[in-house]
């Protein structure tokens, strides 16, 4: 084998390697919010079985992660690591299917594109989505169609968006007049809708029990350009130059008819219908869509591919002198690897992303202070995930700690400890600070904000 064919795999040790020393170096959890809670669901769904089949979750991914959250956070940060080194390569063999040149530069403008590093370290479920899409995509280039619809009918259990790629394999399903296809990617549904019987006795929970499934949004709606200028902070500045010219020249050989099937359908049209429907669920206010720029890392491998295009088009035709060509795409490509690294809104943040933010740190102090109250076998009461995280807590045992809200608040029991925070119960439960501190059954034992930002506060009570 030439060192080009070792080349991947070169990159991936590499890879290896900086993601150990970043696990053990940065403490950080990538979010506050929905990463912890992805893992507490990992992490404590062997001692609560239906919490493998619970919707919000995301029952694939709880029953992957699982083993590796038993090991702590870190354990999670381990899981998804794997999982971006097998999109990376599978990436790259997409690009090796596609006859594409320059393969290897799929790979590295995957690694280097800031969000999708930052991401990696954390207990969300986007990596792992773009781990199945690219694996349905790198299966139906090699033909086994078989093998792609049964992978991609189980998106939809990863994260809920998996229903738009099910729709586009399944007009690519049609177009290859392959209906046992288009048929298995109803697979995941059926799995699913059987196990999950147990649970809900309801055949149909997979559809019932969808979060998502109103026309509505309490986070209300934004600018139709939203995502267009998001996504520069996913791929960095000159990912965001690649790609758009990349899609812009695939659109080009369309009309020319000089791109292949699989390009057009599963690589860009792909892209386009999960990125218009995240445009419209955010403009239109529906769903439950936050304008996160993070979903995009879900289709990381297409963007990854569409770019890969745009930088063979900057070097192979627009180009036309030899040397200019390698000097330019030389230049292009320590750029990309250097972005991360620079002190650009679109870069790493190594503090700010990396490691336990401001209002972590000061739980993970109070979480210290309590541990008399934990051994002695008072309830907690809280809303903020991380609380269970540094307490040590199981999250659902309702023996050990249930959610603060108004609710609770009516019935409170002597002996908790209720723990207040002015984002997670004043923000998302309204329970605002004057509400609690007026509670005449609690008593303040502990208060604790930051020095630099007074949006940062708990207030630690127990109940008379």
């Amino acid at each position: 084998m030439t060192i080009k064919k070792y080349s991947v795999f070169i990159l991936l040790a590499v890879y290896a390697v900086v993601a150990t020393i970043v696990i053990f170096v940065f403490n950080g959890t990538g979010g506050e919010g929905d990463s912890i809670t992805h893992f507490l669901f990992a992490r404590y769904a062997p001692v609560h079985p239906e919490l493998f089949f619970d919707h919000w979750a995301k029952p694939v991914f709880v029953l992957l992660s699982s083993p590796f959250a038993q090991f702590g956070f870190n354990g999670i940060k381990v899981f998804n690591v794997l999982v971006s080194m097998l999109t990376i390569y599978f990436t790259y063999r997409i690009a090796c299917k596609l006859n594409l040149k320059n393969e290897i530069l799929s790979a590295i403008f995957l690694i280097f594109s800031p969000l999708y590093f930052i991401l990696t370290f954390s207990g969300l479920t986007e990596p792992l989505f773009a781990l199945f899409v690219a694996l349905g995509i790198y299966f139906a280039l090699k033909e086994k169609y078989l093998a792609a619809a049964i992978i991609i009918s189980f998106l939809p259990f990863i994260r809920s968006e998996g229903l738009i790629i099910i729709g586009i394999f399944g007009f690519y399903f049609l177009l290859k007049n392959n209906r046992k296809s288009i048929l298995l990617l109803l697979t995941g549904h059926i799995v699913y809708s059987l196990a999950g019987y147990f649970i809900y006795h309801d055949i149909l929970w997979v559809f019932t029990k969808i979060p998502y499934n109103n026309l509505g949004s309490p986070y209300g709606h934004g600018d139709l350009f939203h995502f267009f200028n998001e996504l520069i902070y996913v791929t960095g500045v000159p990912g965001y130059v690649l790609f758009w010219t990349g899609y812009l020249f695939i659109i080009f050989k369309i009309f020319k008819r000089s791109v292949s099937l699989e390009l057009v359908i599963l690589i860009f049209l792909g892209f386009s219908a999960y990125f218009t429907a995240h445009t419209l669920f955010w403009y239109l206010g529906i769903f439950n869509s936050m304008g996160l720029k993070r979903v995009l890392i879900g289709v990381m491998p297409l963007i990854a591919i569409i770019s890969l295009t745009g930088f063979d088009f900057i070097t192979g035709i627009l180009i036309k002198n030899l040397l200019l060509k390698r000097v330019i795409g030389v230049l292009i490509i320590i750029y990309v690897m250097i972005f991360p690294f620079l002190h650009n809104p679109a870069s790493v943040n190594w503090k700010k992303d990396m490691m336990l933010t401001e209002k972590q740190k000061i739980a993970k102090n109070i979480s210290g202070k309590l541990a008399d109250k934990k051994a002695a076998g008072h309830r907690f009461v809280f809303s903020d995930p991380y609380l269970s995280l540094a307490l040590n807590i199981d999250y659902f045992d309702t023996e050990k700690r249930i959610e603060l809200t108004n609710d609770y608040l009516k019935h409170v029991k002597s002996g908790d400890i209720i723990i207040w925070d002015n984002w997670f119960s004043k923000t998302q439960l309204n329970i605002s600070r004057k509400e609690i501190s007026q509670n005449s059954k609690l008593q303040n034992i502990l208060s604790a904000e930051s020095a630099d930002n007074k949006e940062i506060m708990f207030l630690v009570y127990q109940a008379k």
